[in-house]
């Protein structure tokens, strides 16, 4: 298959330099690079192509400055910008932030760092709204995608959890949706109406993180020229959600402890508390526990934000989930203009055997992929990203056939029916043989082994029902017609 296309980056900055090594050390990375060497050329570029993640200075020519973060934050809000600056300014760190930037690093920054914060950035799901829609009313039916086991004791907890005010801390590996859960949560909750307001603590300098939270009064340090509301404030009567708590430096617990206890801040420059009514959810991929005796978090704030803790899966414990959700991201991303019906059985068998160390992260990225890559109207194994596509050794086998033999074993048949004999001996469990010439022989067996019964058959061929219906139609069978009469048809 062809690969995928490279993440296409902006480059803004004026040091020919900087913007050539640079560059070049991103595009040996497998990054797609345009190079530019002002605000004005990089606002020209945004808005005529399509880029994954700017990478810019604010010191260019044209004096524009933040006029390119909130060209950015307006026009472009699905597309990520990280500031790396030679000339750090306080206050327009703290504005950059506000205006929603990813990151913000200061020259000189090593390579290593650059690439990390901008793969990092990458990784993160698009769908970043700091507000649950109000009318989804209890909204983790209809966002959280899986009916296996583990996903409806989740469901029924969010709903629990949702009926409550008490603090939340959510842990689950990088991409298991730690960020949609607490979405859920406040969607479900009394506080629907109110702000959903993420604080991203992988994306906050130490140095701003007072000011960031607890706002600022006109006059409290250099270049504050007017009063900013934090972000703490602007959670008020809502949920703050505190993405990857375990970030949080260890100068800055002390006071969101005391936040959290007494529901009072004090912005910077002021000497009165601000009264808060806040509910904090917290989401981790760290061992906190360990954290903490390691002496990087403190007990107590763990134990203040921990009140409930939802404990997520990861993907290669929902098997069941995988068609499911590999299904509801192909809806995502057909195009009008070329519709895919589904994924083939061997396809669905790949999805199945692989581990998915990214979770449901990879695997939207994954289907992203193949339907872009995909020239038929069914997604196959050539269409998927290579790593996933690598076939499965035979003693691997279990790892695609989990439940049982990997050879479907059919009732004897007649001897009166040697076409049926022939088909039902068909070694059906190796699909990928089955998928040939033989691939409708190998529907004809499913169908005589389960009689008809969809539900059953789906299971076996670890497709959805929907799924299996396509492929019957694509090759004329009725399941009907393996159906055993009933006692008024006899």
């Amino acid at each position: 298959m062809k690969p995928a296309s490279p993440p296409r980056l902006l480059l803004a900055d004026d040091e020919p330099l900087y913007l050539q090594a640079t560059s070049q050390l991103l595009r040996k990375a497998g990054f797609d690079c345009i190079c530019v060497a002002d605000a004005e050329a990089a606002i020209r570029y945004l808005r005529s192509e399509p880029f994954d993640l700017v990478l810019t200075d604010l010191n260019m020519p044209g004096n524009l400055k933040l006029e390119l973060l909130q060209a950015g934050r307006k026009e472009w809000p699905q597309t990520p910008l990280i500031v790396v600056t030679g000339v750090p300014s306080l206050p327009t760190a703290i504005e950059g932030v506000r205006l929603g930037i990813a990151d913000y690093l200061i020259k000189p920054v090593r390579f290593e760092i650059l690439l990390k914060s901008i793969r990092r950035v990458l990784a993160r799901p698009r769908e970043t709204e700091t507000q649950a829609d109000p009318s989804s009313g209890t909204a983790s039916d209809s966002r959280i995608i899986g009916s296996s086991e583990p996903m409806r004791a989740l469901k029924e907890m969010i709903g629990r959890v949702a009926q409550t005010d008490a603090n939340v801390l959510i842990s689950g590996e990088s991409g298991t949706g730690k960020e949609l859960v607490a979405q859920a949560i406040h969607a479900a909750s009394r506080r629907r109406e109110k702000r959903f307001q993420i604080v991203d603590c992988t994306a906050i300098p130490e140095s701003l993180f007072e000011s960031l939270l607890f706002g600022h009064v006109k006059g409290s340090f250099t270049g504050a020229v007017d009063d900013q509301v934090g972000l703490l404030k602007q959670s008020d009567q809502g949920t703050a959600f505190f993405d990857e708590i375990g970030e949080l430096p260890l100068t800055v617990q002390p006071k969101l402890l005391r936040v959290i206890q007494e529901q009072t801040f004090v912005p910077v420059g002021k000497s009165e508390p601000t009264q808060l009514n806040t509910r904090f959810i917290s989401a981790t991929n760290r061992n906190l526990h360990h954290e903490v005796e390691q002496g990087r978090f403190r007990r107590d704030l763990f134990y203040r934000l921990s009140v409930l803790h939802l404990e997520l899966p990861p993907l290669r414990d929902r098997d069941d989930d995988v068609v499911e959700l590999a299904e509801h991201f192909l809806h995502l991303f057909t195009e009008p203009d070329r519709p895919i019906e589904g994924f083939t059985p061997v396809c669905l068998e790949r999805f199945r055997a692989y581990a998915w160390p990214g979770n449901i992260r990879e695997l939207r990225n994954a289907i992203e992929s193949a339907a872009a890559m995909c020239r038929g109207t069914w997604i196959d194994v050539e269409d998927l990203p290579d790593w996933i596509a690598r076939p499965v050794s035979p003693t691997d086998r279990s790892a695609i056939y989990p439940q049982g033999s990997t050879e479907l074993t059919p009732p004897q048949p007649s001897d009166s029916d040697p076409a049926a004999t022939a088909a039902l001996n068909l070694p059906v469990g190796s699909r990928e043989d089955a998928l040939g010439t033989t691939d409708k022989t190998y529907f004809q067996t499913l169908m005589r082994r389960y009689q008809g019964n969809i539900s059953q058959a789906a299971k076996h061929a670890g497709v959805s029902r929907q799924t299996l219906h396509k492929l019957l139609n694509r090759h004329n069978i009725s399941a009907a017609e393996y159906r055993r009469p009933s006692a008024e048809d006899r």
